[in-house]
């Protein structure tokens, strides 16, 4: 079909002419969006590539913009109209990322990175516009690699389910925390049993599908819904499958290799059967609302400027990626020459430590561990020391013990003072069981609630007053008495502990 003519010029011509300037002001927002969160995208890039579960998030961004591409006819430049008032919300995602920046906190930057892309491109184009591209959009934010923290609250949920199915069953069963018996062997819901996998890519899956297949609004919800409720349900079903397997065969399959191919099996069963429940709830004669038809070249014509509200959010960010630079320098100065010392010589015994039980902390900058006499019991002892520039010493790849050696049993809290309450784990594996505590010490001010201590400790960052910060736990191996008894001599060697290791810690 030939282009019309508009003034001597074919209309191909003029909406190239027209949408120009447009496409020109929105690569130079997304090329300095990247500049200025370069470090929020570079470690969100990294954790999509090294982590299963977030492999998917590789494919959204690309995605969105498709989303939008097949939007492009119900678009027009004529409801151009900036909306300012987001600038604020752009503040925001700026303020967040800056925090992110100075307490190494990579779900606050990557939350502001992925939270700032949707909002500018909406304080640019408008309140009409961005209603017009709202799903994808909104959809930018699975980039967020986010939900590893559900990763305990679904392994106890996999496990109980599967305990009822084991039960329902009649296969004689026992468990122990994340450590499940039966007759034949012991199983362990892991964090790769958690079915975290299966949840994410089924909540994008869905959402995907709800939006280009489903129009009506309740049934967008009730399919939403069944994308949450259903891996839930079906990865109890696996482990169950998993461990009947083990039941039936003596162990001789269900675990290996053959444990990892059931999972990818029944990972895309679990798609193709939410796929085929999305086709029995989406209409099945979609109403279809009509377009007035308007010429392309009438779509891309305004007499607006885009300049304006460009400028805002390029100042804004420019004036903020200072800032960035700032913290950024303030953190390479490191402090690796400031040295924690512990003036525990009487009674420790670091060299002829043999406990079994050893955290995981990723590169401190010192660590010790030893066995010490506290009120007549033998306990063990773990310090890790991160000065400033160092390293991230709060984060949830430090953790208090091995999985693959212990399963956590339970957690109790005990009181200290009127203003804060320290945790008591109970953590088991085969053979023992032990009962373990630990603090923050973050320039020199103690927190048993590591939330808190990481807003402190980043507070102390933008002040220009952090030195360091300090992980103390203690562990001690539990004897045959009752649990009552176990914890209430452990509180009393908690209290003296928290008392000799603060003041026996100084940093030089």
């Amino acid at each position: 079909m030939r282009d019309s003519i508009v003034n001597g010029v074919p209309t191909s011509k003029v909406d190239a002419l027209s949408i120009r300037p447009f496409f020109v002001c929105l690569v130079l927002l997304l090329g300095t969006w990247v500049a200025v969160f370069f470090q929020g995208l570079i470690t969100a890039i990294d954790i999509w590539l090294i982590s299963d579960i977030f492999n998917h998030c590789l494919f959204v961004l690309p995605g969105s913009i498709f989303l939008i591409y097949l939007k492009r006819h119900e678009l027009s430049l004529k409801h151009f109209k900036p909306n300012y008032f987001v600038l604020f919300l752009c503040l925001g995602s700026l303020t967040l990322y800056a925090i992110g920046l100075a307490g190494d906190v990579q779900l606050f930057m990557h939350v502001a990175t992925f939270t700032f892309l949707p909002l500018s491109v909406w304080a640019f184009i408008g309140n009409q516009l961005a209603l017009k591209i709202l799903f994808p959009l909104v959809f930018i934010l699975f980039c967020i690699p986010v939900g590893e923290e559900l990763i305990p609250a679904m392994q106890e949920v996999t496990a109980d389910l599967s305990m009822v199915m084991l039960n329902w069953s009649g296969i004689p069963v026992y468990r122990s925390g994340l450590y499940i018996e039966i007759p034949q062997g012991r199983f362990l819901v892991a964090e790769a049993c958690s079915g975290i996998s299966f949840f994410i890519a089924s909540l994008v899956i869905g959402s995907l599908y709800a939006y280009l297949n489903i129009s009506s609004t309740k049934r967008r919800i009730i399919f939403m819904l069944i994308s949450i409720a259903f891996p839930i349900i079906a990865n109890g079903i696996r482990v169950f499958g998993i461990i009947l397997t083990g039941y039936l065969t003596d162990m001789e399959h269900a675990v290996g290799a053959d444990h990892l191919i059931y999972g990818w099996v029944f990972f895309s069963l679990v798609i193709v059967c939410l796929l085929g429940i999305g086709e029995m709830v989406r209409e099945k004669h979609p109403q279809v609302q009509g377009l007035q038809p308007e010429l392309a070249s009438d779509r891309w014509k305004t007499d607006k400027s885009f300049y304006p509200s460009l400028m805002c959010i390029l100042v804004l960010m420019i004036a903020y990626s200072a800032w960035f630079r700032l913290i950024t320098a303030q953190l390479n100065q490191s402090s690796a020459t400031t040295h924690l010392t512990l003036s525990l010589t009487e009674g420790a015994d670091q060299a002829n430590y043999s406990s079994n039980w050893k955290p995981e902390f990723i590169e401190p900058a010192q660590e010790f561990h030893y066995s010490r006499m506290i009120l007549n019991t033998p306990i063990d002892v773990y310090v890790a020391w991160y000065p400033l520039g160092y390293g991230e010493l709060i984060t949830s790849g430090n953790r208090l013990y091995t999985e693959k050696s212990w399963s956590l049993k339970s957690n109790s809290n005990l009181q200290l003072g009127s203003e804060q309450n320290i945790r008591i784990s109970t953590i088991v594996n085969h053979s023992s069981k032990r009962l373990l505590s630990s603090w923050y010490l973050i320039d020199g001010k103690m927190f048993t609630n590591n939330k808190i201590a990481k807003l402190y400790e980043t507070y102390q960052i933008l002040m220009g007053n952090h030195v360091g910060s300090a992980l103390i736990a203690i562990s001690k191996q539990t004897k045959n008495v009752s649990s009552e008894q176990e914890k209430t001599e452990f509180q009393g060697i908690l209290k003296q502990s928290i008392i000799e290791l603060n003041q026996a810690i100084e940093i030089r």
